[in-house]
């Protein structure tokens, strides 16, 4: 089964609507629409987010395997976790760095147009005595 099916499918199954499923993951209605249609994918963090809402693996969500024995290597799902947690903080990194890039240059530009005021009015009224 396809990906856009297995997840109309599996909403289906927990009684949500789009719009709720939408609420949940923090993406619109019509990104919702758009991934059971199959005219977009979502990205890693938020396939991370489907698989943890409807208690399934990544591989049953997007390769539709059958679910792993975990009872066989309870370690594998440790590992699994952690690399959810490892993707997750480090995109929440990335983000966080964009952000104070795009503070530092605001702030920047701020600083700028306080210095060139400054010279401006100077420039009209004289300096102070």
């Amino acid at each position: 089964m396809e990906f856009n099916n297995k997840l109309y499918q599996l909403r289906k199954q927990k009684g949500l609507s789009q719009e709720e499923l939408a609420n949940r993951m923090n993406v619109s209605r019509q990104t919702i629409s758009k991934w059971e249609v199959g005219d977009s994918t979502p990205d890693m963090e938020k396939l991370i987010a489907l698989s943890d809402l409807f208690e399934i693996s990544l591989d049953e969500l997007v390769l539709d395997k059958a679910p792993a024995n975990t009872t066989e290597c309870p370690a594998k799902s440790e590992i699994i976790n952690e690399l959810k947690e490892k993707l997750l903080t480090s995109d929440n990194k990335k983000k966080a760095k964009q952000g104070l890039k795009i503070a530092a240059i605001v702030f920047g530009i701020l600083l700028l147009i306080d210095f060139i005021s400054m010279i401006v009015y100077f420039c009209l009224c004289g300096a102070p005595q």
